[in-house]
């Protein structure tokens, strides 16, 4: 299975995730966190896709969802040290 076959439906859920949690709480963060992060994963797997269409490798595309993989670990580690 290709990366794109999970990375666009999940942008696509962070997206949505981002925009209902906006519409239902007005909050700013949940808007620009799932909106923006979501949109980055589009983004990659465009790019791999049209890749994979190209017989090609998207670089790009790998580095963007490596990027976006990493950061959430990190989050997730910095929320067990806190407790939350």
């Amino acid at each position: 299975m290709h990366d794109f076959c999970f990375t666009i439906p999940y942008g696509l859920v962070l997206v949505g995730g981002g925009v209902f949690g906006y519409i239902k709480k007005g909050s700013t963060a949940s808007l620009a966190g799932g909106v923006g992060i979501g949109l980055v994963l589009l983004l990659a797997g465009y790019l791999s896709l049209d890749a994979f269409k190209k017989r090609k490798n998207s670089y790009l595309a790998l580095i963007l969802e490596t990027v976006v993989r990493v950061s959430a670990m990190i989050l997730v580690l910095d929320w067990n040290k806190v407790g939350v």
